[in-house]
């Protein structure tokens, strides 16, 4: 790793092949015996495994996963405060990290003092040091008093301000944050994002771990989402993060969406009097499709068969998230004084969707075959034709509301 004032290339972080494993051992003689007779006697727990990233000049790059995914052992060995078991780990340029809170200071120090060693520990020259001593105290608004105490006294809040302070008036090549961004009252968050984002609109590169998926969507190029050690998706941030809250949702329903099948048909014959035959989902140009835009134009082909001539029924359909939560549904008797549909064997329905209102994820297709009432299900089919909607929209949520903002008031 290198510092100071060198040129930094244009891939200032490189992490190839890297696994990282931690050694325990059952009980403290286990390790004795180890030294002494050469056996093995530990265990070893892989924080990473095989995992190989690059980061580009001027990125803002995006980690994203579960706790204990293997996030933060990744942010140290690009920090450099451990080694990696295998592979190699580069990092060209200066290097400022926002770790766990309170990472490197000394508790029973004083504020003042932590921050002229994080200086010292950071390269600051002594003919700066007043200086950058100066711009910390400002930026953390920690008042002369604050700073001259123990920071085992400060709150978590002082902690984060001191932090970041003394983490970023060095005007680091590479910045790493680890959570940080969520400590802290509402103002000092705001007051560290918007210096984040002024490094970089300053070109340096900062490598973004967090739990809050709107901040890592917002400020960062790419992402890449960690599981279990291992790297299961790296790219665009849009299509990581909806790769990663997919597979939250699916987790926390424990459920199994249906595999690849974009066109659906039963696999087993119903005895219903009217039953689905076939179900697919078409783009505008007619086509089938399993990945959709926001906006997009969009119909549901539902094919039935009627058994016995002239017996009503409804059609029903049902776009739901992948979770089973329901996003929107409606039938054929909803429309106003709609007749019953009768069909002389097969009969064909269509709803089309001029514009797909759908936000980022990961949906399905439900279908029903209901009486002339609309109330006995005759046939059903859930979660088929499972697609993907794609969505350039800054706006959170499930679906996209039109919307204008009145601000003259």
């Amino acid at each position: 790793m290198s510092s100071g004032d060198q040129p930094v290339s244009d891939i200032p972080v490189r992490i190839e092949q890297v696994s990282k494993g931690y050694r325990f051992y059952r009980q403290p003689m286990d390790r004795l015996r180890e030294l002494l007779f050469n056996g093995v006697h530990h265990q070893t727990h892989w924080a990473l495994k095989d995992v190989s990233i690059s980061v580009g000049r001027g990125e803002t790059f995006g980690l994203i996963g579960e706790n204990g995914a293997g996030k933060s052992t990744l942010l140290k060995l690009v920090a450099g405060t451990c080694g990696p078991t295998t592979g190699t780990v580069s990092v060209e340029g200066k290097v400022a990290a926002l770790l766990e809170l309170g990472a490197g200071f000394h508790p029973e120090e004083s504020g003042r003092d932590n921050a002229y060693l994080m200086g010292a520990l950071s390269g600051v020259p002594p003919s700066r040091m007043e200086e950058y001593y100066r711009s910390v105290a400002d930026f953390s608004e920690l008042s002369a008093e604050t700073l001259e105490r123990p920071v085992k006294t400060y709150s978590s809040g002082m902690f984060m301000r001191l932090a970041f302070a003394t983490a970023t008036a060095v005007d680091p090549d590479v910045l790493i944050i680890d959570e940080a961004l969520s400590v802290g009252d509402m103002h000092f968050q705001k007051k560290s994002l918007d210096r984040t984002m002024a490094f970089r609109d300053k070109g340096r590169t900062i490598l973004f771990c967090s739990h809050n998926l709107y901040q890592v969507r917002s400020l960062c190029n790419r992402a890449a989402w960690i599981h279990q050690g291992q790297v299961m998706a790296i790219g665009n941030t849009e299509e990581v993060v909806t790769a990663y809250e997919s597979h939250e949702r699916e987790k926390a329903a424990r459920m199994h969406v249906p595999g690849s099948q974009l066109a659906f048909k039963p696999a087993a014959v119903s005895s219903a009097p009217v039953r689905i035959r076939e179900v697919v989902l078409l783009n505008e140009d007619n086509l089938i499709s399993g990945i959709l835009d926001t906006f997009q134009p969009v119909s549901i082909r539902v094919s039935v068969e009627s058994v016995e001539v002239g017996v009503p029924f409804h059609v029903g359909i049902a776009l739901m998230r992948n979770d089973r939560e329901n996003v929107f549904g409606t039938s054929t008797h909803f429309e106003h004084a709609a007749t019953p549909l009768t069909a002389n064997g097969e009969r064909t329905v269509e709803l089309s969707l001029p514009h797909l209102n759908l936000l980022s994820g990961q949906y399905g297709v439900a279908v029903y075959v209901l009486d002339d009432t609309g109330l006995q299900v005759y046939d059903m089919a859930e979660m088929i034709c499972p697609f993907t909607v794609h969505s350039t929209c800054r706006e959170p949520g499930m679906v996209y509301i039109p919307y204008i903002w009145n601000l003259d008031h």
